[in-house]
């Protein structure tokens, strides 16, 4: 009896892990979850900045965009992947073959700007603090873009240069593209540039330096510019400080024109906005959950998320516990931020395997174990769409 048993242990495990792998199963990113005791409250004027400072000394358009991108995290992870896989694709190639794809246009966007996808896809963690800020205080989050300017200027290292444009309109900082079709992204260090960091409690994520960077005299640095086309389709409406109602807008003209090109053949004519007023669309949210309960009971049942997420989480569970038996193997993986930032490991999937620092792994990679790690004492979990 105890021999059968034996023989029988196996075979159920190894059936179970059958069963589980041939589940069907997108590409799993790293997200932070909420504590059950959710807090409401607004972020401070130090927590924003710190959360704005790796983007704040790029163009206003590219801005824009970003701010709009990250409230889609899980699609960023999947466009930064996809887009590294088919780095090579430019002009209507590139058109072509982002019809097939379903992410919201502000994250099709960003594949015309790999440096700035690629630093949201290799700190999805930071990308979906930075969207549910934008989400809860869009105007303090741009008020704080607005304060961080102010130090780097003061500080001597925001300036006009060949690849952008700085201005003032009152006490406002407007930093343009200097050629309106090409767009630099500027690479620089985020706790140097703004001087001497402010706010030691809250410091700023380490910098991301795109491949092939080489360090100059500058703190504030241009790599090779991007042409732009229809991919720049947003604006910044700067309102009057903290609680100023500042706004993200949008070109209506130039994004169906963006749209036209890069949607599938069901794409009709129409507003990305209210007016030209960006408005988010919780349907490409999936199920990323939201930071505060605020949030979450606003759009959580528009994101789509409840019955999925649970069979997700079971099927997680199943895999953890097929782990300790020795039956999955794990590797980790590198990501761009600087080495002096904690990393943590991805949830796995059938194809693909995906890190909070590097979502560029090659699909053949074997399957990493399901699950949540810790990471700055908060609880990480895998979600997918």
């Amino acid at each position: 009896m105890k021999s059968s048993t034996k023989q029988l242990a196996p075979r159920l495990l190894a059936s179970l892990l059958s069963m589980a792998v041939m589940a069907p199963m997108s590409p799993s990113y790293v997200f932070a979850q909420p504590a059950s005791s959710q807090s409401n409250a607004p972020l401070s004027q130090q927590q924003l900045s710190a959360l704005v400072a790796p983007i704040a000394l790029y163009p206003d358009p590219l801005v824009s965009q970003i701010l709009m991108a990250s409230t889609y995290p899980l699609e960023v992870g999947e466009a930064a992947t996809w887009q590294k896989q088919n780095s090579r694709l430019t002009g209507s190639a590139l058109d072509n073959a982002l019809q097939s794809q379903s992410w919201d246009p502000s994250v099709k966007s960003l594949v015309s700007f790999p440096q700035a996808l690629q630093m949201m896809g290799s700190d999805l963690s930071w990308t979906q603090k930075l969207g549910d800020a934008v989400l809860a205080q869009q105007s303090d989050v741009m008020a704080a873009i607005q304060a961080m300017r102010a130090k780097a200027k003061q500080a001597g290292n925001l300036s006009s240069t060949s690849q952008q444009t700085v201005s003032t309109s009152g006490q406002t900082i407007i930093i343009q593209p200097a050629n309106p079709q090409v767009v630099y992204v500027p690479t620089y260090n985020p706790s140097v540039v703004y001087g001497p960091w402010p706010y030691p409690a809250y410091p700023p994520p380490p910098p991301y330096y795109p491949p092939g960077y080489v360090a100059g005299t500058a703190l504030l640095s241009f790599g090779v510019g991007m042409a732009v086309g229809a991919a720049l389709f947003g604006g910044m409406h700067w309102g009057g400080g903290w609680g100023g109602g500042g706004s993200i807008t949008v070109n209506n003209n130039t994004f169906n024109n963006f749209n036209k090109t890069t949607a599938n053949a069901n794409f009709r004519s129409g507003s990305f906005a209210s007016g030209d007023k960006w408005q988010f669309n919780p349907q490409h949210r999936g199920n990323v959950p939201y930071s505060n309960s605020a949030l979450q009971n606003k759009y959580g049942k528009l994101s789509g998320q409840g019955s999925d997420q649970m069979r997700d989480q079971e099927r997680q569970q199943l895999r953890q516990n097929l782990d300790k038996n020795g039956l999955s193997g794990e590797r980790s993986g590198a990501g761009g931020r600087e080495p002096n930032r904690e990393s943590t490991r991805s949830s796995g999937s059938r194809n693909e395997r995906e890190a909070p620092r590097e979502n560029t792994r090659e699909p053949e990679r074997e399957p990493e174990r399901m699950g949540g790690e810790r990471m700055g004492g908060e609880r990480m979990g895998g979600f997918r769409r």
